[in-house]
């Protein structure tokens, strides 16, 4: 009995050993980035004395659940409608400046994860960044 609880002891340690060593040497970044096909071009013909004005933006989108990307994939028709209204009720005031851009971010992570919040019934979004953000 005490042979067979030596083995077992050396097996269980054993074991112990070799899920320490691969949780040490696992990626502790498991993001997934998932960017939408298409960018966001908004006129701000009206608000700029009638020079033409654009704004386009490229959206990517963060998340560490492959579950959350593949539903934002899915989902991305809702997700560019629910942008592009966020994006066209901007203005050239708002968008110009750091802090209107970093709203706007914010802005922008609020929608995308009320509609995998919906859509999935959870909202693992880390960020939505703007790889290309155009002002002119």
């Amino acid at each position: 009995m005490n042979l067979q609880l030596r083995l077992f002891t050396s097996i269980v340690c054993l074991l112990l050993m070799l899920s320490t060593s691969h949780f040490a040497h696992a990626n502790p970044s498991s993001a997934i980035y998932f960017t939408l096909e298409e960018p966001f071009t908004i006129n701000f013909l009206r608000q700029s004395s009638q020079r033409a004005r654009y704004l386009q933006i490229r959206v990517a989108i963060r998340s560490d659940d492959a579950r959350v990307i593949q539903a934002v994939e899915q989902n991305q028709p809702m997700i560019q409608d629910g942008l592009r209204v966020l994006f066209s009720e901007q203005s050239m005031d708002t968008v110009s400046s750091v802090e209107g851009r970093q709203q706007l971010q914010a802005e922008a992570l609020a929608v995308v994860r009320n509609i995998i919040q919906q859509e999935l019934g959870r909202d693992n979004i880390d960020q939505v960044y703007f790889p290309s953000f155009i002002w002119q």
